[in-house]
């Protein structure tokens, strides 16, 4: 709090003060008394008005830089007002109840919020297992069909089926996204097996669009929940597959090893990203020049796999030059690493 303003805060009580002054001052020359008199008068009361405002001021000042102390200490400011320091002044002592009244109200629609989300989240849920099932029925059915006659369409039917099991996984994941720590299963986990079950998930996309992968990596275990890995992968070879070339595509897959941490890269020869556009491929809906020029793109796919990537402990990294390659790079810390701390990590 500053003094000027505080000054101007109080100017009615000063004018106030004033126009008593010169009444008193015209009342005590019209009694005849000396001016000398007067002054010193005058002199009493102008050093005990400012006394009084300069005590009043500090004061005051104290008592907003505790409250503004406070009020910087505190994980929930939001809640100051329960724990406001008692004033006598009856000023101080409304203006709480007044915030403690707006802060109740505040709470009580937050508490609604987090209801109305959880339900819906709960809902999106239930909804993917039971949209899950049909698929699983549907593949089968495929499957069968497949052993009996080898038919194009079948195939064709198939791979629309994986896009479709491919998107409602998307909803899921979106939907558990800010609640990983409830649903992670931190285990030492052979990264060349997990790498082979995500190119087996989406042997039929790759097969379609005839493009080659090669695996160029050894068995290496690194500390992760393979569920999500799964879908992190899932999702970049999702990219890879929707942003090749025409013909002659290819990905390959390789690792790097080194202290206390190992690398995945999973680099693909396709059409590349604008470098203006390179650091904000994470954004939420971002799509770029590429998902606008005939591939179909919601810009949420690699926002997911930063967040969960994040929320796992894991980096990522994307370098590209335009029309000639992708690498997307993902850092795994070695394996048995952050062992204590894992909750309050994923709360944070």
């Amino acid at each position: 709090m500053r003094f000027g303003a505080y000054i101007k805060d109080k100017m009615g009580w000063i004018l106030l003060n004033g126009m008593g002054m010169l009444l008193l001052f015209a009342f005590l020359l019209a009694m005849g008394n000396s001016l000398s008199a007067i002054a010193l008068i005058f002199l009493a009361w102008g050093v005990i008005l400012a006394g009084g405002l300069i005590v009043q001021f500090q004061s005051r000042k104290k008592y907003f830089d505790r409250m503004e102390s406070m009020i910087e200490e505190m994980d929930q400011p939001f809640l100051f007002a329960e724990l406001m320091e008692p004033s006598w002044r009856l000023e101080d002592r409304l203006y709480r109840e007044l915030l403690q009244r707006s802060n109740k109200a505040v709470l009580e629609e937050i508490r609604r919020k987090e209801d109305e989300q959880r339900e819906y989240k709960e809902f999106i849920e239930s909804w993917v297992h039971e949209a899950k099932n049909p698929i699983t029925a549907m593949e089968l059915l495929c499957e069968n069909m497949e052993r009996e006659r080898e038919q194009p369409q079948i195939r064709r039917m198939r791979l629309e089926l994986s896009k479709v099991e491919g998107q409602v996984d998307k909803v899921l994941y979106y939907a558990r996204m800010e609640q990983v720590w409830k649903d992670y299963l931190i285990a030492r986990t052979d990264l060349r097996k997990l790498v082979l079950r995500a190119v087996q998930k989406n042997r039929l996309a790759f097969q379609d669009r005839k493009m080659q992968v090669k695996i160029e990596m050894e068995p290496c275990f690194v500390s992760t929940d393979e569920k999500w890995g799964l879908f992190i992968l899932d999702q970049i070879f999702s990219n890879c597959i929707k942003y090749n070339r025409d013909e002659n595509g290819c990905v390959r897959i390789f690792s790097e090893t080194g202290k206390n941490k190992v690398k995945l890269c999973v680099e693909d020869n396709g059409i590349g990203i604008r470098p203006e556009e390179l650091g904000r491929v994470f954004e939420k809906g971002f799509c770029g020049t590429n998902g606008r020029s005939g591939r179909y793109s919601t810009g949420i796919g690699l926002y997911l796999t930063k967040k969960l990537c994040d929320r796992l402990g894991m980096g990522i990294h994307i370098e590209s030059e335009y029309g000639q390659y992708t690498r997307v790079w993902l850092q795994f810390p070695e394996s048995d690493f952050q062992k204590i701390g894992w909750e309050k990590t994923f709360q944070n």
